[in-house]
């Protein structure tokens, strides 16, 4: 046999044997192995990520398989940044990013990515890539760290931008483009690399229009209160990651944690309104007009006239902030108008910031429902009630319409105390709320562990548009102050005015005292559960907290949070001292898990 018969005779048995087993085996989908969880690995560049004398007008990123842009509009920054974003665009494997506009000399500049570079496959991301080169021959390396929070709550502030500006002036984050621009990361911190020796001012912005400009009262401000002067010796460090500065006192545990520490913290605010306008007209209700003012007015600023409409027809009442006001029609031939004109006058900033007296026609419109035909009234009004099974020592007891109440029927009403299955009548009265034309307050004596029960007869209460309440009745007792728990803090380290605030669900103001530091605070009548303490130093003695202003650049009041959670028992005494000395503190175990945007 000659080779080549023999190789061909072997081939054949290989075929046959081949062919067996294939005719034998059952056929299965091959295992998917595991999953991919690498990100994509850049190849190359073009030119070469940190290159010096850049003239280009784009680059190149090549990686090791296909890559897809997650949310690139919202990621995608350059610093500084450019007055057109550069198109950003895939080809095949090659990630290419041009642009038409001049670059300046001798500048750093920095395309960050964020995330949004990600594999095709499983939509793994590159962390915070970033692509560098120079203009001119030195590729600057300093990198300034930071936080970004809340005024109001120490939480991280989310959405926001971090601009650096070299121009010094208090005005330049309203009319120019940052020299350097970052974004923190969801745990607040942020890290504006590649920056040039010299001086700065540092803020903070929500852009909501997308110009990289404070032009906006509604967008959310923040500014570091000091110039930063960036000098290689302090500003050296090139990763956020790697940094070891901590809020005062912080744990040791804040460094493993997603919480990272920069140099520089910002808070971010909302400026309160510096024009007047009017924001909002409605007529949610046949009765009921309103209108909402920018900012609180006197009465004597704000006057509505309604077309052919008496005065003796309708009346007004404001909240206390005098910004919003109510109009009541009481004439049933204006009631049941589909269209009602109202003349406004109110007050307006003009374009050269004058406050100036301004009438607008407002035309409002509602439509009611049919009226089922012989109804005599309108029955079934909504009634609301603060009246649980259990109520704390003290409780004012009140009932609210959805418009302004007559007074109370009261020989429909009864309360008696249960003592003994003895039921004892208890004399009470009504009292209008003076804040609330829409709510009367009951007065009676309610003795703790007592039990009561209130009966309401039909048409016990009613408002001036003729809703009757039902019949309806209630049963209840008044805790003891043994069913419930007390807080006593003993505050250190401040003087002056402060507001202590008792948290409950995280951040729901439970209590509230205003009291002067050093002293004692005490909260009676808890619920069991946890809480948390915060205090605001009210600098102004308003009684409230204060935004800051852009111009003069004014802080916000600053707020601290008691290190910890207090945990309140029925029938104990909880007292603690808490050193009110340093501000802007709030545990890594207090703030919110930050959201991953993935």
């Amino acid at each position: 046999m000659n080779i080549k018969s023999y190789i061909a005779n072997r081939v054949g048995v290989a075929g046959l044997m081949i062919l067996a087993v294939a005719a034998c085996a059952k056929i299965s989908a091959p295992s998917g192995g595991p999953k991919d969880a690498d990100p994509p690995v850049t190849l190359k560049s073009q030119p070469e990520n940190g290159t010096v004398m850049f003239t280009n007008k784009s680059f190149t990123v090549s990686f090791d398989e296909y890559v897809v842009l997650d949310k690139i509009t919202d990621k995608f920054m350059v610093s500084p940044p450019l007055e057109k974003k550069p198109v950003v665009r895939l080809k095949g494997k090659d990630l290419v990013v041009s642009w038409d506009e001049v670059l300046a000399d001798s500048t750093t500049y920095t395309f960050y990515f964020q995330d949004a570079i990600r594999d095709n496959n499983e939509n793994n991301p590159i962390p915070n890539y970033q692509y560098v080169f120079s203009t001119g021959p030195v590729l600057d390396s300093l990198t300034v760290t930071g936080n970004v929070f809340n005024a109001t709550d120490l939480e991280t502030a989310a959405d926001m931008l971090v601009m650096m500006y070299s121009n010094l002036s208090d005005t330049a984050p309203r009319t120019l483009l940052p020299a350097y621009i970052s974004m923190p990361n969801p745990s607040g911190g942020f890290a504006i690399s590649n920056v040039k020796p010299g001086t700065y001012r540092l803020f903070g912005m929500k852009d909501l229009n997308g110009n990289k400009k404070y032009d906006l009262e509604s967008e959310t401000f923040a500014f570091c209160d000091s110039v930063l002067v960036i000098t290689p010796a302090d500003y050296s460090i090139n990763d956020l990651d790697s940094v070891s500065y901590k809020l005062p006192a912080a744990p040791e545990s804040a460094k493993a944690s997603v919480y990272t520490y920069g140099r520089h913290r910002i808070y971010a605010f909302l400026v309160d309104p510096s024009k007047q306008y009017l924001t909002f007209t409605e007529r949610k209700s046949a009765g009921s007009l309103a209108f909402g003012l920018a900012r609180p007015s006197d009465t004597s600023e704000f006057s509505v006239k309604l077309r052919d409409v008496p005065d003796e027809a309708w009346f007004m009442e404001n909240n206390l902030k005098r910004d919003t006001f109510r109009l009541w029609i009481t004439e049933d031939s204006v009631y049941n108008r589909v269209l009602i004109e109202a003349l406004v006058t109110y007050p307006f900033t003009d374009s050269t910031g004058t406050n100036v007296s301004r009438t607008d026609t407002v035309s409002l419109r509602f439509q009611k429902p049919a009226v089922t035909r012989g109804t005599p009234r309108r029955t079934g009004g909504t009634y609301r009630t603060n009246i649980s099974t259990k109520i704390r020592p003290g409780t004012r007891i009140w009932f609210a319409g959805m418009a302004p109440m007559n007074e109370p029927d009261t020989s429909k009403i009864t309360l008696k105390r249960l003592i003994d299955s003895v039921a004892v009548n208890v004399p009470h009265s009504f009292a209008r709320d003076s804040l609330d034309l829409r709510r009367y307050i009951m007065n009676a004596a309610l003795l703790p562990g007592v039990s009561y029960s209130l009966s309401c007869s039909d048409s016990s209460f009613s408002d001036i548009y003729n809703s009757f309440s039902d019949s309806t009745g209630y049963r209840f007792t008044v805790a003891t102050r043994e069913d419930y728990g007390n807080v006593t803090t003993n505050l250190t380290g401040y003087e002056g005015d402060v507001i202590i605030q008792l948290l409950a669900d995280r951040e729901r103001v439970a209590r509230e005292l205003f009291v002067k530091s050093p002293g004692k605070v005490v909260f009676e009548l808890l619920d069991k559960g946890k809480y948390r303490m915060k205090v605001i130093y009210d600098l102004d003695g308003n009684r409230a907290w204060t935004t800051g202003s852009y111009i003069p650049l004014v802080s916000p009041e600053p707020v601290t949070y008691y290190n910890g959670e207090l945990d309140v028992k029925i029938n104990w005494e909880l007292e603690q001292d808490w050193d009110i000395s340093l501000k802007y503190r709030k545990d890594v175990s207090l703030r919110s898990k930050p959201e991953i945007k993935r």
